[in-house]
C-alpha cells in the first residue's frame, strides 16, 4: 500500500467516499453533496457502472447510484480491473469525461492496479527469459512511461 501522502486523491475518490459512507445517493443528492455538476457525476456514474465498481439502479425516474457489494472490498484500490491506457481513456471519453478528469482517473487506476501491472509484466518477462535485474529496470521505465503524457490519444 502506498503511503497516504503519497496517494493521489480526485474527485472521483470523493464521489466513492460519499457512497461508502451513506449507501444509495440518487445522483442529485450527490452532485449537491460533491458540489460538482450533475452532468459530471453522471459521467462518473456511467463509467464506473461499466467497470463495475458502482451500481445504478431507478426509482420511478430518479437513477440511485450504490457501490456494488461484491467490489466493496477492491474500494481500498488493491485491484479495480485492468485495461490499456488507449482503452480506459476511450471509454472515459465516451462518457463524456474531460481529458484532465482522465488523466486524474488513470493515475489512480495505474496506483489501483500497479502491483497487478508488475505481477503480469514479471510474468511474462520471465516466460521470454529475461534475467530478473532486467525485468525490475524495464517494469520501472514501463511504470514511468504508463504515467506520462506521451501518448498521442491523450492530446
Amino acid at each position: 500500500m502506498t503511503d497516504e501522502k503519497d496517494s493521489l486523491r480526485t474527485d472521483v475518490d470523493d464521489f466513492l467516499e460519499v457512497l461508502r459512507k451513506k449507501g444509495r445517493m440518487s445522483l442529485i443528492d450527490l452532485s449537491k453533496e460533491l458540489n460538482i455538476p450533475i452532468a459530471t457525476v453522471q459521467a462518473w456514474t456511467d463509467f464506473l457502472v461499466e467497470e463495475r465498481i458502482v451500481g445504478i439502479e431507478y426509482k420511478f425516474t430518479t437513477p440511485y447510484v450504490y457501490i456494488e457489494e461484491e467490489n466493496e472490498k477492491k474500494l481500498d484500490m488493491t485491484y479495480i480491473g485492468f485495461d490499456t491506457k488507449e482503452v480506459f481513456y476511450e471509454k472515459a471519453r465516451k462518457r463524456g469525461i474531460k481529458d484532465n478528469q482522465i488523466r486524474l482517473l488513470w493515475l489512480k487506476y495505474l496506483n489501483a492496479n500497479k502491483e497487478t501491472m508488475k505481477k503480469v509484466f514479471t510474468d511474462k518477462a520471465r516466460e521470454k527469459g529475461l534475467p530478473s535485474s532486467k525485468v525490475s529496470l524495464l517494469w520501472r521505465k514501463y511504470f514511468n512511461i504508463l504515467q506520462g503524457d506521451t501518448d498521442e490519444d491523450e492530446e
